[in-house]
């Protein structure tokens, strides 16, 4: 059985050097429109990323079905495989797994699977209210700056009881002191931000200048719980990714500096990137 395969000429790219890449395209029950250049043969590659978020398993699927072809099965599929177990090593963390799936579109032939398994640093996540998990992206980023700048902390920021706050009024309305609180943090990080002074609708922030003693009481009550969520978490997440490597590499070990940044100076000859407790 043939397939007729027509050159399309809305996709177009060019080659390092310069020449005009041409690409074909192939309709497709399960995938879709898949191009790839023309001369080779499609394929089309699926990844199914696994992870826990909140002590539940999470899945996230891609498809890479654009701009991939193979003139040389035999030869360059095991190249493929290799790159994108490297690939995954670099851009997922060491409790996150990665099944592949490389696909042979309008053939009999059996896809070709693999697992890999990320080796970067497991990283402390955001703690929010588990209703409510949208926070700005600047603020994300933020947060993520007084971590490395407080690298041995035992409490969380202010910015991260500020990130709950937030997401927990999303949910419901905040008793009085925890409102007093938010509002504090809040301008604290306006001012961090370069605001000097508040004015028109933001006047009212002026009289959150202070927190009295019981509310600072709360407020590192807060940071305290924040924290020891934030170490459970990382507790879960190491178990399971020794768990992963134990399943990938029976008997490797895992490289780390024992001081829990995983930089690889250990003798360990597995995978980097797992703390120690």
């Amino acid at each position: 059985m043939s397939y007729r395969r027509k050159p399309s000429r809305q996709y177009s790219s060019r080659s390092r050097k310069g020449s005009r890449l041409r690409l074909a395209t192939l309709k497709t029950r399960r995938w879709g429109v898949v191009t790839y250049p023309k001369g080779t043969k499609p394929i089309v590659v699926e990844v199914k990323v696994e992870g826990v978020v909140d002590k539940n398993p999470a899945v996230q699927t891609l498809v890479i079905k654009e701009g991939l072809g193979v003139k040389k099965e035999e030869a360059e599929i095991p190249l493929l495989v290799e790159a994108l177990k490297e690939k995954a090593k670099r851009e997922l963390a060491a409790d996150q797994k990665a099944e592949f799936s490389i696909h042979f579109p309008k053939t009999r032939k059996k896809p070709v699977k693999f697992v890999a398994v990320g080796e970067q640093p497991l990283q402390p996540r955001i703690v929010l209210h588990p209703l409510s998990r949208e926070i700005p992206e600047q603020l994300k980023e933020d947060i993520k700056k007084e971590w490395e700048k407080h690298p041995k902390r035992k409490t969380a920021t202010d910015l991260e009881a500020m990130a709950y706050l937030s997401s927990a009024s999303l949910v419901a309305p905040l008793d009085r002191e925890h409102t007093r609180i938010y509002l504090h943090l809040a301008r604290k990080y306006l001012k961090s931000k370069g605001w000097k002074k508040f004015k028109g609708g933001m006047a009212f922030l002026e009289s959150y200048r202070s927190l009295s003693d019981y509310e600072k009481h709360l407020l590192q009550r807060l940071k305290d719980w924040i924290w020891k969520q934030q170490q459970k978490d990382l507790a879960e997440r190491r178990k399971r990714a020794k768990r992963l490597l134990k399943e990938l590499c029976p008997g490797g070990k895992i490289r780390s500096t024992g001081r829990g940044k995983g930089a690889g100076f250990g003798k360990g000859k597995g995978p980097v990137g797992v703390p120690k407790p």
